[in-house]
């Protein structure tokens, strides 16, 4: 019972701070003495408390910035928002970024945001009697992910290659994270891709993992990072700047400071506290890590997601040097 009301509190944080109203930045210039407000899209996801942490400790309000947070269901969703102008800046992983440069969307990443680590941040998982027990066995398996032609099949895709297994016997479908454990139960899929806190939930509930596909695939890749559009970087450059200096303070002092991460995602989303510490968190801040993101582009284009080289130094060309 405490899972599934761990899920329902985790909707309702993420309902609660989608507030409606006006995202237009208020007037003043970020680093010119004034404040300037601005609306970042963020994910009911348990890095989304570092954003909050960082607007506690100030750093947002140091660039001149006065921060709304919104929440969306995955990066591709807050793409609309972030180009129609309704969102200055929100966080996405760079699958769903170089998707929409390659349909022509002038999206660029203002900074980073959180990377996998070697234990893994994201992983597959089954049921205990599923006979599922590598990448490979995934081969004939329907596995639940978030988005479809996103990070969590390409990777799984690799991962079910590197094993020895055939990627494109693998079926998927689409499922919101919060979900997954009740589908995965009820044998509507084989196996679920997740990050935390659900990885940890689904786990503790006794499903094994099959693999960790990050560190099977591309090992140490960003999960995500913060973008805006290309109209905004060329207008209104002093913002995005200040933008990429606040996120960058934040993460630093959230990968120095990973238990007043916890204890804020405690808090704020209503985790329990021995969960919040229980839950793998991605490493965060430094520089993105280009080589990386250039390897998974190319698993995009192997696999079919796109099939125009990866658009990577244009998806790069706005971040402020440090």
């Amino acid at each position: 019972m405490k899972k599934m009301t761990f899920t329902a509190l985790v909707l309702a944080s993420a309902l609660a701070m989608s507030a409606c109203g006006s995202s237009e930045p208020a007037k003043g210039t970020a680093g010119s003495g004034g404040t300037t407000k601005v609306t970042v899209g963020t994910l009911p996801i348990l890095p989304t408390a570092a954003i909050m942490l960082g607007m506690d400790k100030g750093f947002f309000a140091k660039e001149g910035l006065d921060v709304k947070l919104e929440t969306g269901q995955g990066g591709a969703a807050l793409v609309p928002a972030v180009m129609s102008g309704q969102m200055q800046f929100a966080t996405g992983n760079p699958i769903s970024l170089l998707q929409a440069r390659d349909k022509g969307l002038d999206v660029r990443v203002v900074s980073s945001y959180t990377y996998d680590t070697d234990k893994g941040v994201h992983a597959v998982l089954t049921r205990p009697d599923s006979g599922i027990k590598t990448a490979k066995d995934l081969v004939g398996k329907k596995v639940a992910v978030n988005t479809l032609k996103s990070m969590g099949d390409l990777l799984i895709m690799d991962a079910v290659k590197k094993d020895g297994g055939d990627p494109k016997a693998v079926s998927f479908v689409e499922l919101p994270y919060p979900n997954m454990e009740a589908a995965l139960q009820s044998g509507q899929v084989d196996a679920v891709w997740t990050p935390e806190p659900f990885m940890t939930i689904i786990r503790k509930a006794d499903n094994p993992v099959v693999t960790y596909p990050g560190v099977a695939s591309v090992k140490g890749h960003p999960t995500m990072v913060y973008f805006a559009s290309g109209t905004l970087v060329k207008s209104k450059p002093e913002l995005v700047s200040a933008m990429a200096k606040a996120i960058n303070a934040t993460m630093d002092y959230a990968q120095a400071h990973p238990d007043e991460v916890r204890a804020k995602a405690a808090s704020t989303l209503k985790i329990d506290p021995a969960l919040s510490k229980a839950v793998v968190l991605e490493d965060m801040g430094g520089p993105v890590r280009k080589d990386e993101l250039t390897s998974m582009g190319g698993l995009m284009k192997e696999y079919g997601v796109i099939t125009k080289d990866a658009d990577v130094v244009g998806l790069l060309q706005s971040v402020p040097k440090p």
